[in-house]
């Protein structure tokens, strides 16, 4: 079942293959909220890193799951 979700096409390319395109983007806006607040006058609430820590989380275990349902 996992396997066919994961070789769903979303706009010609698999759903695994967006999934780790947005966990890698939610992984880099984590970083960025740092830097922005360490190196900048441009001031993002620390709860902003941890929400999106949460979703970049969330999404690499989902892209995990449906990776490893591929081989299994």
């Amino acid at each position: 079942m996992l396997k066919d979700i994961a070789y769903s096409l979303v706009f010609g390319k698999p759903v695994v293959m967006w999934l780790g395109l947005a966990t890698g983007i939610a992984i880099a806006a984590t970083v960025i909220v740092v830097l922005l607040n360490y190196h900048t006058k441009v001031r993002i609430p620390i709860v902003w890193h941890h929400r999106l820590a949460a979703v970049a989380i969330g999404l690499a275990l989902i892209h995990i799951a449906l990776a490893i349902s591929l081989y299994i």
